[in-house]
């Protein structure tokens, strides 16, 4: 676990040690809409229900996220539903494994999706399972990081290579306020995000991420939460 200055809120990637604690998983997923997860051509679909959560964390969301799907999938249509959640923090990963309450349909592995060796790792998991895509692939409160640290290209990239693995991509993305705040914590502890000060895609991020899911991508907003608890949409593109 990698935070400055003693201060567990400067963190260059997210991994926040006691993240749960003051953004509740289970608010989360109350926001969550029970009916789009399926197409109306695989609602008779008995095939595996594939997810992956991108920045799992310690796995407090991944877990509740599974019991989620199983609920709308599982019992009514007698669907399976497996998930992968991925973090690039080992530690937050080692304590996402001991609370695994479900080893049998959720899976931790520690790595970063930035990187070739990390994809790769991603779509071994994905052939594993006889599949080119994932059903669902979530990314809660991920887009701000890979941006202050991979810049507006890196984000790109990174919204590129989720699209091109699932089938229904949810997404909430930080608003710029959020941006701020890291960027004075990091300040305050000695050190900085050095690509911040060169982002074009900046006050109004969150509209610009949809518009390059939508016109570049090619994909669909089919449906947006309420706001949670710290004013961020959750949104759902097909």
């Amino acid at each position: 676990m990698e935070y400055r200055n003693n201060d567990p809120g400067a963190v260059q990637y997210g991994n926040f040690i006691n993240y749960y604690k003051f953004n509740n998983a289970g608010q989360r997923v109350k926001l969550l809409p029970p009916d789009v997860w399926l197409t109306s051509e695989d609602i008779e679909s008995k095939e595996t229900y594939l997810a992956l959560d991108v920045g799992c964390n310690a796995g407090n969301l991944t877990q509740l996220l599974y019991t989620f799907l199983n609920k709308c999938l599982g019992v009514p249509r007698n669907r399976e539903t497996k998930i992968l959640g991925i973090d690039i923090d080992a530690d937050l990963v080692k304590r996402a494994e001991v609370g695994n309450e479900y080893p049998q349909n959720v899976s931790y592995s520690n790595l970063d999706i930035m990187d070739s060796e990390g994809f790769e790792h991603v779509k071994k998991y994905l052939r594993q399972n006889n599949r080119k895509t994932f059903d669902a692939v979530c990314c809660f409160s991920v887009t701000m990081w890979i941006h202050l640290n991979h810049g507006d290209e890196g984000l790109q990239q990174f919204l590129q290579k989720l699209s091109d693995i699932s089938e229904l991509l949810v997404v909430e993305p930080q608003p710029w306020k959020c941006y701020q705040t890291a960027v004075r914590r990091m300040k305050r502890a000695g050190d900085e995000f050095p690509l911040f000060a060169d982002l074009q895609w900046r006050t109004n991020v969150e509209n610009t991420i949809q518009d390059f899911l939508e016109n570049n991508l090619g994909r669909k907003k089919i449906f947006e939460c309420l706001p949670t608890r710290w004013q961020r949409r959750i949104c759902f593109y097909r």
